[in-house]
């Protein structure tokens, strides 16, 4: 049993960043990401087909492996000279723009906010465009002499100094004519209907909302829900648009590409759904849709985001690939039994070739007195083939049993899954709720969230509970003794209302069923380790002849569950009157535009309904409260308990070293992080009283 290869092999699946896995290569001695790749389609079909000369939108909850994807792809495309590729991380550009000056416009009704906002917003997709460029510069620059001077030299020292230009004036920022006449607009509107709004209020017709600030100041939020309206948004994001030299910059693009003797530029871009909803917008209408429509196939972009969380925009999706890498999509089969042997497979595959490539064999650190089919069943249905998570079950196991020379068996792995759960998942709602810096309706979204995950909960205990005693089920359950309680069934139309908990693997999308009625349904599974927090059993009875009947059961309905809640806790409220509307309505009012019924002019949106909440968040200590980014910086450091390098906290939290050691320099001057040298490299070191503060 080599303590130290297990170590490491965890470690590397543990870890977000993977682009290049170098810390491993001494290791392998080999590429290091052609040593390790496992594609999750047997005959590397996810691989060929983000290769493939087409648009292709790569899906994925985090950790499920999508940056590998790339990187293997990025990898081959090296080793074929006749294209090219750029990897961009939009999620670390976009936490590295930081504030920039705000010019003064005289005799110009511009918001400062509003002007201050914008130009934030420039700054990121002015970096994205640059970036590109950039990049295709350097690869020029690293060409063999004698390819520049064989008749290209000229050419492609001018086409060079042309992207230089255009760079340059990209970054710069600067306003064109077609933006202030817009941003003029959002100013006097967002003024018109504070006014609006206050009238309404002062004669007693409404009451404000908990969140609402109906200021005369313009706020970045202000900002984003005007954009909402889909006239305005298209004003500025056109105005935008205009601004940047996009003729000029695919026609020298185009040029590179025909004097380097190329075919395809393939452009990758990570973390896209990891910025907000408007960015995103903007950064699919401004970038993506120009660089996918009008490149005459030689540009391919491959966008890498999360399922459900992913604007179109003007890129048609028909003519796009589209590969989600959740099981129960990318595995789905009318049979369950088939969907989970093909996960199953992936689970096994992954694992055997981690350990093989590293030179040990697998069962050196397992029981061997269980089947290698029972180890990878138990592997996929803690972690739903996410390498992230296998990693860090891989590394609790060993705490548990690897590093006091013991072999893991089914029981550590479900304790590894029940603290992975308690350390990771469950702390999402804890210390976000406590101590992030964010805006209100941001915690309140997730109080509701925490609220109807207890409620789910607390029903499945009480739906296995009352199967045992015989007051629900019948003669179906006579025979089951423990009867799991783990999977639920709902109707399609409330999924969307469970995407934050699904986004944070506290449950997950399962199977499509039929029910006894005949209706379409979603079988949804809480998290392993929650069920071994909450001591419900997980799964299904296995060998019946009606096993696979058993999650339509009508007990395992929750729709009146979600219903009875989200009456409770959500309403449909105008933005401009403030009238309330019943969630029932919210299907009538989405197909006219979310127009609302009673003044026929304000836009309406869901609001939570928390007064319970609102005492609670006001007394939170403020001076406490950290950004998100800093909270998780703590808790790394806090969890592994030692000395971390920026680039091993990146790794883990999926944020760039350079925001990294901006923020722990932030928390050092707070006072909750130390700094100290060690073997010529900066670690940083969480404090006592920091532990005392977050995690006591």
């Amino acid at each position: 049993m080599n303590i130290n290869k297990f170590s490491i092999i965890s470690n590397s699946l543990r870890q977000y960043r993977r682009a290049e896995l170098k810390d491993f290569e001494h290791e392998l001695g080999a590429p290091a990401i052609d040593s390790l790749y496992v594609d999750p389609l047997p005959s590397n079909a996810v691989l060929n087909q983000v290769l493939a000369p087409t648009t292709t939108f790569l899906l994925g909850r985090k950790g499920t492996g999508k940056s590998t994807v790339f990187a293997k792809a990025q990898a081959d495309l090296r080793r074929d000279k006749s294209n090219i590729s750029v990897y961009l991380d939009v999620k670390a550009i976009y936490d590295l723009i930081g504030a920039c000056d705000v010019p003064v416009l005289k005799d110009v009704e511009v918001s400062e906010d509003v002007l201050r906002t914008h130009f934030l917003r420039k700054e990121f997709l002015g970096a994205i465009i640059s970036d590109v460029l950039k990049e295709l510069q350097l690869y020029a620059k690293k060409l063999p002499l004698w390819e520049k001077i064989l008749g290209k030299k000229r050419v492609m020292v001018e086409t060079i100094k042309n992207m230089s230009e255009l760079e340059k004036n990209i970054r710069s920022g600067k306003l064109s004519s077609s933006e202030i006449p817009v941003l003029q607009t959002i100013t006097k509107k967002r003024k018109e209907q504070s006014k609006s709004t206050e009238q309404l209020t002062s004669a007693g017709e409404i009451k404000a909302s908990l969140n609402s600030d109906f200021g005369a100041s313009i706020s970045s939020k202000d900002f984003e829900e005007l954009l909402s309206d889909n006239e305005i948004y298209e004003e500025y994001s056109d105005s935008i648009l205009r601004s940047y030299p996009f003729s000029s910059l695919l026609e020298q693009i185009k040029i590179y590409l025909v004097e380097l003797g190329l075919n395809k530029l393939f452009i990758f871009f990570d973390d896209f759904s990891e910025i907000n909803f408007v960015d995103q917008k903007l950064f699919v209408d401004i970038i993506l849709a120009p660089l996918n429509n009008a490149s005459n196939e030689s540009i391919k972009l491959k966008i890498a985001g999360y399922p459900d969380r992913v604007y179109y925009g003007k890129i048609d999706p028909s003519k796009v690939d589209t590969i989600n890498l959740d099981f129960s999509h990318l595995y789905k089969d009318r049979d369950i039994q088939n969907t989970e042997r093909r996960a199953i497979d992936y689970t096994k595959r992954l694992l055997l070739k981690r350990f093989t490539a590293f030179g040990v064999n697998f069962f050196d650190y397992f029981d061997s007195k269980v089947s290698e089919d029972e180890y990878m069943r138990l592997f996929f249905e803690c972690t739903f083939n996410v390498p992230r998570i296998i990693g860090f079950i891989l590394n609790y196991c060993f705490n548990d049993r690897i590093a006091r020379n013991q072999a893991i068996n089914p029981a550590i792995i479900r304790l590894a899954s029940q603290k992975y759960y308690e350390d990771i998942l469950k702390k999402y709602f804890d210390q976000m709720n406590r101590f992030a810096l964010e805006p209100f309706d941001r915690k309140l979204d997730r109080y509701v969230q925490h609220e109807l995950l207890r409620t789910i909960v607390k029903e499945a205990r009480d739906v296995r509970r009352k199967i045992i005693t015989g007051e629900i089920g019948g003669a179906y359950f006579k025979e089951l003794s423990n009867p799991p309680a783990s999977h639920f069934a709902i109707s399609k139309e409330f999924e969307p209302f469970l995407l934050s908990l699904e986004l944070n693997f506290l449950i997950s999308r399962y199977h499509e069923m039929r029910d006894k009625d005949g209706n379409d349904v979603y079988i949804i599974s809480l998290f392993y380790g929650l069920c071994e927090a909450e001591n419900i059993p997980w799964g299904y009875p296995r060998g019946r002849r009606d096993d696979r009947s058993y999650f339509v059961q009508r007990c395992f309905s929750y729709n009146s569950l979600l219903q009875e809640f989200l009456a409770k806790k959500q309403t449909i409220r105008c933005k401009l009157c403030g009238a309330s509307h019943p969630m029932d309505d919210k299907a009538a009012i989405e197909r006219y535009g979310w127009l609302c019924p009673e003044c026929k002019a304000g836009q309406c949106i869901v609001v939570n309904l928390a007064d319970d909440y609102k005492d609670e968040i006001e007394s939170l200590n403020q001076e406490l409260m950290l950004e998100e980014t800093e909270l998780e910086i703590l808790q790394t450091l806090n969890s592994e308990n030692r000395p971390m390098r920026a680039n091993e906290i990146s790794e883990l939290i999926d944020k760039s070293y350079q925001l990294i050691g901006k923020r722990t320099s932030k928390l050092k001057e707070l006072g909750f992080v130390d700094k100290k040298q060690l073997n010529g490299h900066v670690h940083n070191e969480i404090t006592e009283r920091a532990k005392g503060v977050y995690f006591s």
